[in-house]
C-alpha cells in the first residue's frame, strides 16, 4: 500500500473524488457531473454526494480513473520571503514554489504565515478540511520558535499560561504555554489563531519578535525530509496528525 495511499473509497464523495483524481477545480468538476460525463460503474450519475463504495469504478469522459494516491493536503516547509496570498500585488508567493505536479485551481493555504514568518504550513483543495479545521472544538494548537530582542518580565511564562491581553483586543488570549529557552530565544504554543498573535504578545511582554518558526501543528511536527521551500503530499499517519482522517 502506497504511504501516501488515498481514504477507503466508502469514506469518500463522488465530487470530491473527481476534484482529487483529475485536478478540475470544483467547479469544472460539479459542472461536469450536471452534463452527464462522470460515470459510476458504467452508468452516468449526477449525484455529487454519492458515497463510494470500494469496488466501483468512477470515469470522466470514458476514462477510468483509477484510484491514485491523495495529495488533497500537503505539506510545507515555508521559506521566510513569500506570501500566503494569491493577490499578484503581494508577490512572490507560496502558490509560485508548488511543484507542477501537485498544483491545484482550488489550492489554499490552512491559515496563514506572514511573510517573514517560516516553518511548518498546510496546503489544501478540500473545502471541507478547512473548515473543519477551523472549527473551535477542532483547533489543532501550533508551536512557535521565537527569536526576540530585549527583556521579558520574571512573569512572562505565568501571564501567558492565565491569559495574556493584548493590543486591538478586548478579550485575553487563551491560555498559552511559554517556554524561555534561553537568552531572546522561546518558544510559544497556541490554540487561536489572532491576527500577528505571538508578535503581539512578545510585544506586550516588552520585548520584539526577531525571528519567527513554526514548527508543530496538532500532532505534526516540521518534518525533517522538507528542506525550506519543499513541499509533498502528508502521509497517512500524518494526515490523522492534523484531523484529516
Amino acid at each position: 500500500m502506497c504511504e501516501h495511499a488515498a481514504m477507503p473509497l466508502d469514506q469518500e464523495m463522488l465530487d470530491r473524488f473527481v476534484v482529487r483524481c483529475t485536478g478540475l477545480s470544483w467547479a469544472e468538476a460539479h459542472n461536469a457531473m450536471h452534463h452527464k460525463r462522470v460515470a459510476v460503474n458504467g452508468h452516468m450519475c449526477q449525484k455529487y454526494h454519492r458515497r463510494l463504495r470500494p469496488d466501483d469504478r468512477v470515469a470522466v469522459d470514458g476514462v477510468d480513473l483509477g484510484d491514485p494516491p491523495d495529495r488533497s493536503i500537503l505539506v510545507c516547509h515555508k521559506p521566510v520571503g513569500l506570501a500566503c496570498s494569491h493577490a499578484e500585488q503581494d508577490a512572490p508567493l507560496i502558490y509560485g514554489i508548488v511543484p507542477q505536479h501537485l498544483r491545484h485551481p482550488d489550492l489554499n493555504t490552512v491559515g496563514r504565515l506572514d511573510r517573514n514568518t517560516s516553518g511548518l504550513l498546510l496546503l489544501t483543495f478540500d473545502g471541507k478540511y478547512l473548515v473543519r479545521v477551523a472549527a473551535p472544538e477542532r483547533k489543532l494548537r501550533k508551536r512557535y520558535r521565537i527569536g526576540y530582542s530585549g527583556e521579558l518580565p520574571p512573569d512572562a511564562v505565568e501571564r501567558c499560561a492565565a491569559g495574556l491581553m493584548i493590543d486591538g483586543f478586548d478579550t485575553p488570549c487563551r491560555p498559552a504555554p511559554l517556554v524561555l529557552e534561553g537568552p531572546g530565544r522561546a518558544s510559544l504554543e497556541l490554540a487561536e489563531g489572532r491576527h500577528h498573535q505571538v508578535k503581539r504578545m512578545i510585544a506586550a511582554l516588552g520585548g520584539k519578535v526577531v525571528a519567527l518558526h513554526r514548527d508543530r501543528i496538532g500532532g505534526l511536527d516540521l518534518p525533517a525530509d522538507l528542506a525550506p521551500g519543499e513541499m509533498r503530499p502528508l502521509t497517512r499517519d500524518e494526515r490523522s496528525a492534523v484531523g484529516a482522517d
